[in-house]
This record gives C-alpha cells, sequence and structure tokens, in this order.
C-alpha cells in the first residue's frame, strides 16, 4: 500500500471475515479484492489481512481486511485480531447448517473482543450450490435480525454474486457513521 493512496484516503476501517473452517471467507475476500476464484480450498493461519480501495460518494474509502482462520485450533489467539474491527462479515456456509449455528460464538467473541458498536453483516455464502442448499433464507433473516446484522446477503464467491455488495453495503454504513 503506497504512502500516497494512504493519504487520499478520508476513512481507513479494520473489516473482519469471521466464521468456521471453509465457508468461503478467504474466497470471498479474493473474488472482492482481484475478481478472482479458486476452488481449492486455501487453509488460512491465523489471519490473512488484505486491502482494498473503495469509492463511497466523494470519499475513498481503505478497507483493511483481516480474514480470520476458521479453524478451533486458532481459538486461543484469533480474538487479538478483533480488537480495533468497525465492522464484521459474519459468513456461513447455505449448505451446511452447523456453519450458521457456530456464528453465534463468533458473534459473542467479536462483541466481547470489539466492542458492541462493531457492525455485523449477516453473509450466507455458496448460494451456487441450489441443489444442495439446506439453510433457509427465513432462517438465515431470523439470525440477522437476532444479531442486529445491517443486512443478510447471500453471496457466491464463485460466480461473484452480491460479493460487492456485501463489501460496499458495511463500507457506506461505516462512512455515513463517521460522518455523524
Amino acid at each position: 500500500m503506497s504512502s500516497s493512496k494512504l493519504k487520499e484516503s478520508s476513512y481507513i476501517f479494520k473489516v473482519l471475515l469471521i466464521g468456521e473452517a471453509a465457508v468461503g471467507k478467504t474466497s470471498l475476500t479474493l473474488k472482492f479484492i482481484s475478481g478472482k476464484f479458486k476452488s481449492d480450498y486455501l487453509l488460512t493461519v491465523g489471519m490473512e489481512p488484505y486491502s482494498k480501495y473503495v469509492k463511497v460518494g466523494d470519499d475513498m474509502v481503505t478497507l483493511s481486511i483481516w480474514d480470520i482462520a476458521g479453524q478451533q485450533r486458532f481459538d486461543v489467539f484469533r480474538t487479538m485480531f478483533f480488537r480495533g474491527a468497525k465492522a464484521a462479515l459474519l459468513v456461513f456456509d447455505l449448505t451446511r447448517p452447523a456453519t450458521l449455528t457456530k456464528l453465534h460464538n463468533w458473534h459473542v467473541d467479536l462483541i466481547k473482543n470489539a466492542g458492541k458498536d462493531v457492525v455485523p453483516i449477516l453473509v450466507g455464502n455458496k448460494n451456487d450450490l441450489e441443489d444442495l442448499r439446506s439453510v433457509s433464507r427465513k432462517d438465515a433473516m431470523a439470525y440477522a435480525k437476532k444479531i442486529k446484522a445491517l443486512a443478510y446477503i447471500e453471496t457466491s464467491a464463485k460466480t461473484g454474486e452480491n460479493v460487492e455488495e456485501a463489501f460496499n453495503k458495511i463500507t457506506a454504513k461505516l462512512v455515513e457513521r463517521s460522518k455523524r
């Protein structure tokens, strides 16, 4: 990241991608950052940082995106990455209901470590796998309401459907909140 770009940004926001292993956090991030999709599973060890510039109205925003490992063995130090986060995409796999259920623990850790002002957005990923879908939109919407999520968005890192929308929605909300 060049320092001249940093000076041009009106805002810098730390955004987390959290959720169970293999729900598509890294794939969503890579699709958003570079427009690419890799079908092979990439294990994130600890945390992988990324950044992208997003234009919101007249403002240039730097998103510092932290892709947090979902494997249980990283539980011990994972929450230290939550500090300073302004928003989080809570990601689950539409084909694996347990990944939605387990988001409860992720959300509790998020609030405990990033604070109650962090903006959550619920993301149901892998909506391209329609035949394998096992989480209803109704159940996901109910959970989004329960955690007071900014929105519930169904995405596909593979096709790119709604990936930009998820990140842009959260960025616009953070800019709006910062201007108050």
